[in-house]
């Protein structure tokens, strides 16, 4: 009988599992010892919008859009972006199939700090899957645009998250606190961690 338990309950793991691999897409993983760079920011000209309801994938997607030359807003991003799950929440393969579309290549990343600054610092904003803030149950795309030793700085399309005015960010987010939201696995999402997109022009 337990061993009939076990198995009924690993065979719901790996059904879940592909589940989730077919949604957000199949990670490819990026570890770095140290980024090259203990400081970075991407300065370069943009704008920040603000979400009404759960588009953040749309207007992160945008973000990064617009440093690539391709002019978008968050919310027709949203509107484009495919697989749409409850509450209007997207998972990662919604995010590749959008860039497809406009010929932008989009490598999902599982990795470590220094995997994203490394993506970071090599002159392209990073999307990344976090929680809204620290304790939150609530997932949230963000934009990363720059780091040092104390904080991780993004691009946030929620606005109760800002933090800051007049610089290529509009929240800093200590290290310590962008390593727990960026903890998004669940007891049904086991895999779903430390995921960020990379996005080049194809």
């Amino acid at each position: 009988m337990t061993l009939y338990i076990l198995r009924k309950i690993l065979e719901l793991f790996l059904w879940v599992t592909a589940v989730d691999l077919i949604l957000y897409g199949i990670p490819i993983p990026k570890i770095i010892k140290r980024c090259s760079k203990r400081e970075f920011m991407i300065d370069a000209d943009n704008r920040f919008e603000y979400q009404q309801g759960s588009e953040c994938s749309g207007y992160s997607s945008a973000f990064v859009f617009r440093h690539l030359g391709i002019e978008m807003d968050g919310i027709t991003a949203y509107k484009q972006i495919p697989l749409k799950l409850w509450r209007g929440s997207v998972p990662g393969m919604g995010i590749i199939i959008f860039c497809l579309k406009h010929k932008v290549r989009a490598r999902l990343r599982i990795g470590n700090l220094e995997a994203l600054k490394d993506s970071v610092s090599r002159g392209t904003p990073v999307v990344a899957f976090t929680r809204t803030v620290v304790g939150s149950k609530w997932l949230h795309y963000i934009t990363v645009v720059g780091f040092d030793d104390d904080y991780i700085y993004v691009a946030d399309s929620l606005k109760e998250n800002t933090n800051t005015e007049n610089m290529p960010y509009n929240r800093k987010i200590p290290t310590s606190d962008f390593k727990k939201i960026w903890l998004t696995s669940k007891i049904y999402q086991p895999l779903i961690f430390n995921l960020f997109f990379e996005m080049k022009k194809r």
